[in-house]
């Protein structure tokens, strides 16, 4: 009997280098917007502070999300500019419970690994600066008041990042570079991405990673569900961390 052939690289990219940049100067221009908006971003969070939530809650959770709203948007311009589909996305894909599973057991164990990545780093230049994530946890009383902060990075960051950094990056570096190197490549302009030289490292193995199994796979699900996992399992960890005294 034949096997089921599982490795489905993904399609040849409808983008070109200039749409990757172009993603780029439209997050940029949330710098500048970002001052603009400032005193009608204040006035969102006092009003939705009767939800109960911390106002650094309220506030990390509009900044992702209008961050990824803007990643989301220029990216489906981009494609349907470009003529392209969901497919050539990687949000439409086949085996999907198969991918759903290869997510949540790579997240889990993708968590773990770069944990220990994370504790190797410390052993040899001592612990970094917290992130401000972490700071923002530790004025967490209540695990309910991890709602907004989860919905943020365990939900609208995979999901925004995975759609431009697997499905549009890589495949364009991929198609220049072939697969290994793209993967590489990709996974280091993800880490750099993140401005963080303390963790670089981590992350570009954790974006190679993700990359990985889109070339496995060839859909985006399953590196979304994976990114989705990694952080809410080191949100949890922070949070824990950060709470038990």
């Amino acid at each position: 009997m034949e096997s089921r052939r599982l490795v489905l690289p993904p399609p040849d990219p409808k983008w070109s280098w200039w749409d990757l940049v172009l993603v780029l100067v439209m997050l940029l221009a949330l710098i500048p917007a970002a001052g603009f908006l400032k005193n009608y971003i204040m006035q969102a969070i006092s009003f939705l502070k009767v939800t109960g939530n911390t106002p650094q809650s309220l506030a990390l959770f509009l900044g992702t999300f209008i961050q990824a709203a803007v990643i989301m948007l220029a990216v489906s311009l981009i494609t349907r500019h470009r003529q392209g589909t969901l497919k050539d996305l990687g949000l439409i894909g086949d085996n999907l419970k198969h991918n759903l599973f290869l997510g949540v057991g790579g997240g889990a164990l993708l968590a773990v690994v770069l944990w220990i990545m994370g504790i190797i780093v410390i052993w040899i230049f001592g612990p970094p600066p917290p992130q401000d994530i972490e700071v923002l946890l530790t004025g967490l009383k209540t695990g309910r008041d991890l709602l907004l902060p989860f919905l943020a990075v365990g939900v609208l960051a995979p999901l925004s990042e995975e759609m431009y950094f697997r499905g549009m990056v890589f495949p364009v570096v991929r198609a220049r570079f072939g697969p290994a190197a793209g993967m590489l490549l990709s996974g280091l302009f993800f880490g750099v991405l993140h401005m963080d030289i303390y963790r670089v490292l981590p992350i570009s193995a954790m974006g190679f990673v993700l990359a990985y199994f889109y070339e496995r796979t060839g859909s985006l699900v399953t590196p979304i569900i994976a990114h989705s996992v990694w952080n809410s399992v080191m949100l949890l960890i922070m949070y824990v961390g950060s709470n038990q005294f």
